[in-house]
């Protein structure tokens, strides 16, 4: 089912993370490579939260470079603004219901220039808030990709005029990333930091 771009409504934001047993714990610290544990300290300036996220990709050494690695790019080697790449993570993350990734990122999402107010309006319909023109160009697209549904023209038009062809791709990429991520550690019942987990793996 194509999405109406004109439909500017939403789920409600996704609820605070019931307290649920970890399907894979995360690794403690001193089970992690060097690598990961040098990634982790070099990303101190991302804010707090990353603990159980690097913990549970050091089960995979290997996917876990590649993914922090992409992660990094995105993050501090992007061409959007930090701004609008806080818009579109928390948007995605929001029609993704991954509270661990929208809690995360709407707890920095100050140091991107986003204000209590326009963090709490990326989880309420779009017309809820007086965004302007370009950013509610990719709060819609982000909904459309979240969605899995193709985005219109003249959506991608708007969004062509505000943006270059780097910046369009990696818009793309950024809602991929986020959306996997979120259906990642939801799936996996990823705690966030602090937050309890069980002993070993769930059987369900």
């Amino acid at each position: 089912m194509i999405a109406d771009p004109t439909d500017r409504t939403g789920p409600a934001a996704p609820p605070t993370s019931p307290v649920r047993p970890a399907r894979i714990d995360p690794l403690p610290l001193e089970q992690w490579t060097p690598e990961l544990r040098g990634l982790l300290a070099g990303s101190a300036k991302d804010g707090p939260g990353r603990v159980n996220l690097f913990g549970t990709l050091a089960h995979h050494p290997e996917l876990a470079r590649a993914w922090l690695s992409l992660a990094r790019v995105l993050t501090h080697d992007g061409t959007l603004t930090a701004r609008r790449r806080e818009l579109v993570v928390l948007r995605t993350a929001h029609r993704r219901r991954g509270s661990f990734v929208y809690e995360r990122h709407g707890a920095v999402a100050a140091g991107a220039g986003l204000d209590s107010r326009e963090v709490a309006a990326t989880a309420l319909p779009l017309d809820a808030h007086p965004w302007p023109e370009d950013e509610l160009a990719l709060l819609e697209a982000s909904d459309a990709l979240a969605a899995g549904d193709p985005l219109p023209q003249p959506l991608w038009d708007r969004l062509a005029a505000e943006l270059r062809s780097d910046q369009l791709i990696e818009l793309l990429v950024l809602a991929g990333q986020c959306a996997t991520m979120c259906a990642t550690l939801d799936a996996l019942r990823t705690p966030p930091d602090g937050g309890r987990t069980s002993p070993g793996r769930d059987p369900r």
